[in-house]
């Protein structure tokens, strides 16, 4: 069990698949090791790179499924059953991933997770969307035991200077830069 809630909402801007798979698995790493949940919601490349890296880290990805402490779930599916006249709900965030947060919670203490809906929202051109999306889970934030990472590849918000990533931005609290 983890030692107390830990409350993050990062923002990771990406130029490559590697980048990705490699500081989100840095993200993730310790909630494995201290038995926290994880989840991890993103495309099926992204989320096997992610589980590939963590693997070549030595975490035992296989024993934290087998045992309920790890979740991945395909982005395109969530999206699908998440949006209600083109955004998400308050109602349809808690069926779709906010019970399962909230279950993971009660048994394991604390959950870290991996999230790139929003950036394929944002690619689709469903920005009000994805926006709603990081309001949903910034409330989530304030009741659950959280720490989340938000993966948006650059080629679809632009560079850091960009007034889409400043709006995304503002979403979070804090930026993740893979070179620091």
């Amino acid at each position: 069990m983890s030692e107390g809630p830990e409350r993050d909402h990062a923002l990771h801007l990406y130029d490559d698949d590697t980048t990705l798979a490699t500081t989100v698995a840095t993200f993730l790493a310790p909630g494995f090791a201290r038995d926290d949940a994880i989840v991890s919601i993103g495309t099926r490349a992204h989320v096997a790179a992610i589980e590939q890296r963590l693997r070549s880290e030595g975490v035992r990805v296989d024993d934290a499924v087998l045992s309920g402490r790890y979740v991945s779930m395909d982005a395109e599916r969530v999206i699908a059953r998440l949006l209600r006249n083109g955004l998400p709900t308050r109602e349809t965030f808690a069926d779709v991933v906010g019970h399962r947060i909230e279950q993971l919670a009660s048994r394991h203490g604390s959950v870290r997770a991996f999230g790139e809906i929003v950036s394929l929202l944002w690619r689709d051109g469903k920005q009000t969307a994805a926006l709603r999306l990081e309001d949903l889970w910034n409330e989530a934030l304030g009741y659950q035991p959280l720490s989340l990472v938000c993966g948006y590849a650059t080629r679809t918000v632009g560079t850091e200077a960009a007034p889409a990533v400043q709006r995304i931005a503002k979403a979070h609290t804090r930026i993740i830069r893979p070179d620091a």
